[in-house]
């Protein structure tokens, strides 16, 4: 009965660290990230207290780093052209492209709007030296985050 309530005890006090530290993003779930990114993922968020801010989940593939990013604030930034394909069922307005940075960076983005928050959805693949192969990521994984993101801002 002792050994009983003593693990229990230690059980109790173990969940509620558990259960914060596997929540960093409030808006996209640690494992959502994973499957779009195909494979686990290193989460770091900032979120002030208006609901501002951005959730980062990052993984080493090979010589290349994938990062996928949720920027969630209210003012809009410009970071698609305006030529840029539309897509419906994302919140308001959503809209789709890449971009390549550089040789060895590239961004694919969703940017769109639920009431008066504007959100990025970004996947940035950044290889390291002329051998980097290049990254293969499950088919709409983009879509799925940029999807998730906007219910959770509902």
């Amino acid at each position: 009965m002792k050994l009983a309530a003593v693990i229990l005890f230690v059980l109790v006090l173990l969940m509620p660290a558990k259960l914060s530290a596997a929540n960093t993003c409030p808006w996209l779930t640690e494992g959502t990230a994973a499957k779009a990114l195909g494979g686990g993922v290193v989460p770091s968020a900032q979120i002030s207290d208006s609901g501002e801010g951005f959730c980062t989940f990052s993984r080493e593939e090979g010589e290349s780093t994938i990062a996928l990013r949720v920027l969630v604030q209210k003012a809009a930034q410009p970071s698609c052209p305006a030529s840029s394909p539309k897509l419906k069922g994302i919140g308001n307005e959503a809209v789709t492209c890449t971009m390549k940075r550089s040789a060895e960076e590239s961004v694919e983005m969703i940017v769109s709007r639920v009431r008066e928050l504007h959100f990025t959805v970004s996947i940035t693949i950044h290889k390291r030296g002329p051998k980097s192969t290049d990254v293969e990521l499950p088919k709409g994984g983009l879509e799925q985050v940029a999807e998730q993101v906007a219910g959770n801002l509902f």
